[in-house]
């Protein structure tokens, strides 16, 4: 097997897998996979799906599950689940009284974990920034929020022009 030539813009141009920014960057969000796990599943008994729609409600409010689904990422079973499962444990509440108006909230239960949890993933997500000086963590960010901002970019033009796969058919 060949070895590849040195590429002198490997993120620009890429010539294996290992090149790709995107498979990069899940590598080092999977290989954090293991230490979240434990933290949220075996230190606070959620799980990381609980923990980010739990974190959505503190960070932006009171919203319906529609909207919350939208932020996650989520289809309506899904959703519908883990906010049954968010509200068994006492973390939010429904409020309102028609079913298409109800809102979710945070309950104080759900404040003080959401306080706590985020205190040790803060630590976790430090240990991995502080690999960087401070103007690289500072260079880092700008890079971030405008790779944010391309695939948003991106996912709208797909999302008016690529056909809609006939799995995901089925659940629209």
């Amino acid at each position: 097997m060949p070895v590849p030539s040195e590429n002198p813009d490997p993120l620009a141009d890429p010539r294996r897998v290992a090149d790709l920014l995107l498979y990069r960057m899940s590598v080092i969000t999977r290989s954090t996979s293991l230490p979240l796990v434990r933290i949220f599943e075996g230190e606070f008994g959620i799980t990381r799906r609980h923990w980010h729609m739990l974190s959505l409600l503190v960070e932006h409010g009171a919203m319906p599950s529609s909207r919350l689904a939208t932020l996650c990422w989520l289809d309506r079973p899904s959703i519908s689940r883990a906010v049954s499962g968010l509200v068994q444990k006492g973390l939010i509440t429904r409020r309102g009284s028609a079913s298409h108006s109800r809102e979710l909230e945070v309950t104080e239960a759900g404040q003080q974990l959401y306080e706590s949890a985020m205190q040790r993933v803060g630590a976790l997500n430090g240990e991995l920034a502080r690999t960087l000086s401070l103007a690289e963590r500072q260079s880092l960010n700008g890079m971030l929020t405008r790779l944010q901002s391309c695939v948003a970019d991106i996912a709208e033009r797909a999302a008016r022009t690529a056909p809609i796969s006939g799995r995901n058919k089925r659940r629209g």
